[in-house]
């Protein structure tokens, strides 16, 4: 009998010990989510997108198909002339334009927000 209640009292002392210990885990995993959480919105960079049309000034005609480059990167102009550059970072950015038969055009863009921009390029 003496056996049985020791080993009652054993598995009872254990199963609070575990059960203590597994809070415990769970309070600091539930913490570590928390905080991950937290970091991850303080890190988190807002995203912007530059909109723009491209024309020529003396024809005021927009202009399709004129190649807009950005970070290395190439869009081009609609048949309305417009373009579209999404999930740009807040900062400033050179953006070339290139058309056949156009002078070249370079534009210093200051992103901290959402932009429209207008570019006129002329003909050769």
């Amino acid at each position: 009998m003496k056996t049985i209640i020791l080993s009652l009292t054993l598995a009872l002392s254990m199963s609070f010990s575990l059960n203590a210990s597994n809070k415990t885990s769970n309070e600091k995993k539930s913490a570590m989510k928390e905080t991950a959480a937290i970091e991850s919105v303080e890190n988190a960079e807002a995203v912007f997108t530059l909109n723009g049309t491209v024309y020529d000034p003396n024809e005021n005609e927009a202009l399709s198909g004129a190649c807009i480059e950005i970070d290395g990167k190439k869009y081009y102009s609609d048949l309305s002339g417009n373009f579209n550059i999404p999930s740009l970072r807040k900062g400033k950015y050179t953006v070339s334009v290139n058309f056949i038969s156009y002078q070249s055009q370079t534009v210093e863009v200051d992103l901290s927000k959402n932009e429209t921009i207008e570019i006129a390029i002329r003909q050769l």
